[in-house]
C-alpha cells in the first residue's frame, strides 16, 4: 500500500506556538543537565517558568457552551444495543484556532454511543468524528485514527466536542494533522466528559472502551462512509496515552473485530500509584487530585469526599469545574495528607481498584510505539519503561524511544511528529522495527 498523503498545511494553534517558543529554553537545559539513568526529573526553574507559561496560554472552552444542550443527556434508560452503537447524532464545526477561521477539512459530526463502564455496564460516551472532504488518494479503504486526548480536566465545559466547536482544543493541530494526510478521525469525550456525573479521569478501564468503541461509532456513522475494514489507529500523549495502551491491551478480547495495524502512546502514565507519589507536593499536584476524583466516581465504594479536610474539599469542588489550566494553579506543592483526615490512596480499597488499573496484565496483539521525554516533569519516566518491559517479556511488538524534548507539555508537541509518522507507516504496511 502507498501512502500519499494530501500535502500539510502548517497551521499553528496558540498552544503550538506556545509550546515552540518555551521550547528552546526547556530543549537547551534538558540536555545539559540530563541524567541518563534517571528514570523521570524535576525541572528547573528555568524549566518550570517555561511550563507554566506555556500553560497560561492555552485559552480554555468557555462554561456556558455547547456540552450544555440536550443533546448531551442521555436518554434514560439507555437504549438497547451492542457497544459502539450510535444513540443519537448531529451535524457540527470543528475549528483550529480561537478566531474560527480555520475549519478541519472534514464534514464534522457530534456523536453519543455505547459504551462499557469500568464495571461493565453500559454508558453513553459523546465524541467528535470526522471525514475529510478531500478523495482519499491512498491505496485501499480510508484510515481511521482514534485520537485519545490528554489531560483537559474534568469540567464538563472542557470536553473536546466542545473545544473543537470553539476553536478552543489545544490539540487541534495534532488531530488536523492526521485529517490532513486523508485520514478520518474520531475524538472522544470518555466517560462523563459533557455527559452526566464526574469524568473518570485516568481509569483505564473505562477510558480503553471508550477508545475502541469510538472507532465502531465512527464505521456504524452511515453519513461518514468510513469503512468497518478500514485500517485503524489510536494515537494519545498523557492521559491520552494510557488510554492508548488500555485500548490495545482490550482489543483482543473487547474489540477483535476492529483492524487495528499499530498504537501510539506517549508519557504513559501506566503505574497510578508511582505517578502519584511523582505528583504530591509539586507544580502537578492538581493532577493527582483529579484522577482521585476520576476514581472515586468509577468506583462509587472508594472513600473521598469523607475524607477530604474542609480545604481539601474546597480544592476538588473547585477542581471539578475546571479545565487544566485552571486546575494546575489551585493544586501547586499541595500534598495529599494536608486535604485529607485520614489515609486514602494506600487504603486496602484504593489499591484494589488502583490494580485493576495497572496495565500490563496481557500484552498488545498490535505494533506498540511508546514514547516518553527523560525530563517529562508530570509523568515519572521509569514506571513506563517498566510497562515497555512488562508488554516486551509478554511478546508484545513494542518500540520504545526515549526523547529529550524538555517537559511534559514540550514532549506532547515535540515529539508528535515521531508518533505521526510511525502511524502513517503502519498505515502505509511497512514493517515495524521492535526495541524488545
Amino acid at each position: 500500500m502507498s501512502r500519499s498523503p494530501r500535502a500539510r498545511r502548517h497551521r499553528l494553534t496558540a498552544a503550538t506556538a506556545a509550546a515552540c517558543t518555551a521550547a528552546a529554553l526547556t530543549a537547551a537545559t534538558a540536555l545539559w543537565n540530563h541524567d541518563g539513568g534517571a528514570a523521570g526529573a524535576q525541572l528547573t526553574s528555568t524549566q518550570e517558568t517555561a511550563t507554566l507559561s506555556t500553560w497560561a496560554d492555552i485559552e480554555q472552552p468557555e462554561e456556558a457552551t455547547a456540552v450544555e444542550d440536550d443533546f448531551f443527556q442521555p436518554p434514560d434508560p439507555l437504549p438497547a444495543g451492542e457497544p459502539g452503537d450510535i444513540i443519537r447524532a448531529e451535524p457540527a464545526d470543528a475549528f483550529t484556532d480561537a478566531l474560527r477561521v480555520g475549519r478541519f477539512p472534514a464534514d464534522v459530526w457530534r456523536v453519543m454511543y455505547l459504551s462499557t463502564d469500568a464495571l461493565g455496564e453500559p454508558m453513553a460516551v459523546t465524541a467528535t468524528v470526522m471525514a475529510p472532504t478531500a478523495p482519499w488518494e491512498g491505496g485501499g479503504e480510508r484510515p481511521l485514527v482514534a485520537y485519545a486526548i490528554g489531560t483537559h480536566g474534568i469540567g464538563d465545559h472542557c470536553a473536546p466536542s466542545n473545544g473543537l466547536e470553539q476553536g478552543l482544543e489545544y490539540e487541534a493541530s495534532l488531530m488536523e494533522r492526521y485529517v490532513d494526510d486523508g485520514y478520518a478521525l474520531v475524538v472522544t469525550d470518555y466517560e462523563g466528559f459533557g455527559t452526566p456525573g464526574d469524568h473518570t479521569f485516568m481509569v483505564g478501564r473505562s477510558q480503553g472502551p471508550a477508545v475502541l468503541d469510538s472507532l465502531r461509532a465512527a464505521t456504524r456513522l452511515d453519513e461518514a462512509g468510513i469503512s468497518p475494514d478500514a485500517p485503524m489507529g489510536v494515537n494519545g500523549f498523557s492521559q491520552g496515552g494510557g488510554s492508548a495502551v488500555w485500548a490495545a491491551q482490550l482489543h483482543p478480547e473487547y474489540a477483535p473485530e476492529l483492524p487495528l495495524v499499530g498504537v501510539a502512546a506517549g508519557a504513559v502514565p501506566a503505574d497510578l500509584h508511582q505517578v502519584a507519589e511523582f505528583l504530591d507536593g509539586g507544580t502537578y499536584f492538581s493532577l493527582m487530585s483529579l484522577a482521585a476524583i476520576g476514581l472515586s466516581s468509577a468506583y462509587p465504594e472508594l472513600p473521598l469526599e469523607e475524607r477530604m479536610t474542609d480545604d481539601g474539599a474546597e480544592l476538588m469542588d473547585t477542581l471539578r469545574d475546571s479545565c487544566t489550566v485552571d486546575a494546575i494553579p489551585h493544586g501547586m506543592f499541595r500534598t495529599m495528607d494536608g486535604i485529607t483526615t485520614a489515609e486514602l490512596l494506600n487504603s486496602p480499597e484504593w489499591q484494589a481498584r488502583l490494580a485493576e488499573n495497572l496495565p500490563g496484565g496481557t500484552a498488545p496483539t498490535v505494533p506498540l510505539f511508546m514514547y516518553h521525554s527523560a525530563l517529562d516533569d508530570a509523568i515519572p519516566m521509569g514506571q513506563a519503561e517498566e510497562l515497555r518491559d512488562t508488554y516486551c517479556a509478554a511478546g508484545a511488538n513494542v518500540q520504545w524511544r526515549r526523547t529529550y524534548s524538555g517537559s511534559h507539555v514540550m514532549s506532547l508537541f515535540i515529539d508528535h511528529d515521531r508518533a505521526h509518522d510511525w502511524m502513517a507507516d503502519r498505515f502505509a504496511g511497512e514493517p515495524t522495527n521492535s526495541t524488545c
